[in-house]
């Protein structure tokens, strides 16, 4: 994974790349067109794990965090991010933390979740006192939850995403 995105950044910043290495060796390629932002352009990162950690401190803008069950946990998962951003001679600050609200429900309080919008409301707010930045709201828990159609759907998502702003910033 590390090399694929030192190879995507190539890619979207040199004209040509030509790139050792032991998955992708790549001789005098180009891709066009390229993004607006040049090598730059955002690449949040995923898992729960310390290779996950050490790609996000190094390479990643942003860490996709699901799962999150506790401060603790939360809390050294960043640690560990800060940290190997530090080592790589990053600015901490500048990586994104988001996490996903609540991870896909498996039972019927899981299923209710999002019916709840304080619920919803409590979970962010403790989301935004561990550390994270930005959330994800479930649109298929959402349906899970009651809202049956596409309007329904977005109409929830319309009121939590209102509440948030308003109660949790």
């Amino acid at each position: 994974m590390d090399e694929a995105i030192r190879l995507l950044r190539a890619y979207w910043g040199d004209a040509e790349v030509s790139f050792e290495s032991a998955h992708y060796p790549t001789v005098a390629m180009s891709m066009e067109p390229k993004p607006p932002q040049g090598a730059r352009l955002p690449i949040w990162v995923g898992g729960n794990s310390e290779p996950a950690y050490r790609r996000v401190g190094k390479l990643g803008d942003g860490w996709l965090a699901s799962r999150v069950e506790d401060e603790a946990g939360a809390r050294s998962a960043i640690g560990s991010i800060r940290r190997h951003a530090e080592e790589a001679g990053r600015d901490p600050a500048a990586i994104g933390l988001q996490s996903m609200v609540a991870p896909p429900p498996r039972d019927a309080a899981g299923k209710g979740f999002y019916a709840n919008h304080d619920m919803v409301l409590a979970r962010v707010a403790a989301l935004k006192a561990m550390g994270f930045g930005w959330v994800t709201l479930n649109a298929t828990a959402i349906f899970r939850a009651g809202a049956r159609s596409v309007d329904a759907i977005a109409d929830q998502l319309a009121r939590l995403h209102d509440r948030i702003r308003a109660e949790v910033g």
